[in-house]
């Protein structure tokens, strides 16, 4: 080969690599926003959220920030609609975070997790985080959320590549390690993964091995996981593929809906312990959305699937005229409001559909339009929908990258 001809090749290699680690903004591309504006609403939204509150007024009306500092150097991020710490916040904290590169409350989130979440390491549990605790750090929830140890583990590496700190990878290769290597069996404690069929399982207890939940399914981060982690790369590319097919087999064939819980073949869940009906498109499922949406924008492998599922799902919304947050899978009898974590979630799934048909096309714009629209979320409630709101606003903006 003639060194022009390689010359030529290497610049080729080089441009795509470039181009598939920049992440669209579709505030840019379809709305029209500057990198300033899209730039300061970012700042904004951290500013928002992350400048520290005082634990004795989270309640009053207008609290805007849900990270507060304990007295011991430490910090946690609050649900502040139920007063309690939960591995769900404290990892998306920790994701947002390393993205925007704030590497102190970075690590103060971290060690609070590890200081009061984390299980003893002679305990059957080694690995794995209790997914609630009190403001003081008093475990009090048991077991676990299995989304929290996804979202620490990849937090985690993705802070070793940015701080060049490699304890942050070994660290994220222990709770991966540890928590695969549990015989349910004999202690109760299951793998956080299900190595059969290769999924997630709601709790790796016995009250929860046996099914999972579709909000769950983190195929980019599996993916991730595949070309970073210590063992099991295999098995985290194959969990990638079975996650990714998953978000296909739960949603609704017609509406595009999903269930909060569903049975490992993809069917609607409804868990006898549950306070509510967990079959239907209630709390958990709205992250579904972004699940695909970033799995979409950052792998690519299934992208004709993911754009029919997205364009049915938010068209549901579209045609409920953005009023409710709850609905039967059938799209029938919907109740509950519309959210801005809904409005953050939908505005990822638009990257599915941003290059389409034209219509496709429009129905994005209008979707990330009403994303840019909405304010971040204040009072009591500002937790939950507040996350998937700034997690929602780092994808759409670009700001978020493996």
């Amino acid at each position: 080969m003639k060194k022009t001809t390689i010359r030529l090749f290497a610049l080729l290699v080089l441009g795509l690599s470039s181009v598939s680690a920049m992440a669209e903004n579709l505030f840019k591309t379809l709305l029209g926003k500057t990198d300033a504006e899209v730039q300061a609403r970012i700042e904004q939204t951290w500013n928002h959220f992350f400048t520290p509150g005082d634990l004795t007024l989270y309640e009053t009306d207008g609290q805007k920030s849900v990270y507060y500092e304990s007295p011991d150097g430490l910090a946690f991020v609050m649900d502040t609609g139920s007063n309690d710490v939960r591995t769900e916040g404290m990892s998306y904290g920790m994701m947002i975070s390393v993205q925007l590169g704030h590497r102190e409350q970075f690590d103060k989130l971290w060690q609070w997790s590890k200081k009061y979440m984390a299980y003893p390491k002679d305990s059957a549990w080694d690995g794995f985080f209790c997914w609630q605790c009190h403001t003081d750090g008093t475990q009090f929830g048991g077991s676990n959320a299995s989304d929290g140890e996804i979202y620490y583990a990849t937090a985690l590496f993705l802070a070793a590549k940015r701080w060049n700190e490699p304890r942050y990878a070994e660290e994220a290769n222990y709770i991966l390690q540890r928590t695969m290597d549990n015989d349910g069996t004999k202690t109760g404690v299951y793998n956080l993964y299900n190595r059969d069929n290769y999924l997630v399982t709601f709790v790796p207890d016995r009250g929860g091995h046996y099914f999972t939940d579709p909000s769950y399914q983190l195929p980019a981060f599996l993916d991730y996981w595949a070309k970073v982690a210590e063992k099991d790369r295999k098995f985290w590319k194959r969990a990638a593929k079975v996650a990714r097919q998953h978000l296909i087999d739960s949603a609704d064939p017609v509406t595009g809906l999903y269930p909060d819980y569903s049975n490992y073949d993809g069917t609607a869940y409804r868990w006898p312990h549950a306070a509510y009906d967990t079959s239907i498109y209630m709390y958990d499922a709205i992250r579904c959305a972004m699940n695909v949406g970033m799995d979409y924008y950052l792998c690519g492998k299934d992208k004709k699937r993911q754009t029919e599922v997205m364009a049915r799902l938010l068209n549901t919304f579209k045609a409920d005229g953005y009023k409710h947050g709850h609905f039967p899978l059938d799209g029938k009898q919907a109740f509950g409001d519309y959210s801005r974590g809904m409005a953050g979630a939908n505005a990822v799934a638009a990257f599915a559909l941003a290059h389409s048909t034209p219509e496709h096309k429009q129905l994005a714009t209008e979707i990330v339009q009403r994303l840019w629209d909405a304010e971040p979320p204040t009072g009591k409630y500002r937790y939950y929908e507040g996350m998937v709101y700034f997690l929602s606003m780092l994808h759409v903006s670009g700001n978020f990258k493996l």
